[in-house]
């Protein structure tokens, strides 16, 4: 049982129902973690707004998926292993990377690996990334812009994880797999 509401646009406060119609408008409902995050207009804007920005960062759509999911597996949030799972496969994603990166990640290619690597070392920094974390980072071909886009896909998902370990987050049918795959 969750201490926190799972709202819906008619319940939600007046300044996240924008935002939830937002998501409706974009995936044709308002996933759970939405609804949970809704509580908070200011952490529902924050999010929507770091999801927005991250998405069209320097990385690609293979490298931002290697991102989330790297976060979702360090902070143990299936709900954000299956959701950027189910988006990966979306926006063709390689089939191969994804099941690499889930199930047995240093095995993934040497530059996809650097950029799993540098994603935990953001992720356990505590505020201070490591020289030789950054020099590995760079010397795999990435650049600066590329390092600060790992750390602001970091925060997008480190907001999100906690919610979701707050919430409980129930993965909605729409992100399982189909029955064909």
């Amino acid at each position: 049982m969750t201490i926190l509401t799972l709202h819906n646009i008619d319940t939600a406060p007046v300044a996240s129902r924008s935002l939830l119609q937002s998501s409706v408008d974009k995936f044709g409902w308002i996933p759970n973690q939405s609804a949970y995050m809704a509580e908070s207009p200011a952490l529902l804007s924050s999010y929507q707004h770091a999801h927005s920005l991250f998405s069209t960062c320097s990385l690609s759509e293979e490298e931002k998926t290697i991102v989330w999911i790297t976060i979702g597996m360090i902070n143990n949030c299936s709900y954000t292993v299956q959701a950027h799972s189910w988006i990966a496969k979306s926006n063709s994603v390689n089939d191969q990377l994804l099941a690499l990166l889930i199930e047995s990640p240093n095995k993934l290619p040497e530059r996809s690996h650097a950029l799993y690597a540098f994603t935990k070392s953001v992720a356990r920094a505590n505020g201070v990334i490591s020289k030789a974390a950054q020099a590995d980072f760079l010397a795999a071909g990435y650049t600066h812009e590329n390092m600060l886009d790992v750390i602001l896909g970091v925060s997008q998902k480190t907001m999100s994880t906690l919610l979701n370990s707050i919430a409980g987050t129930s993965i909605e049918p729409q992100f399982l797999p189909s029955e064909k795959e």
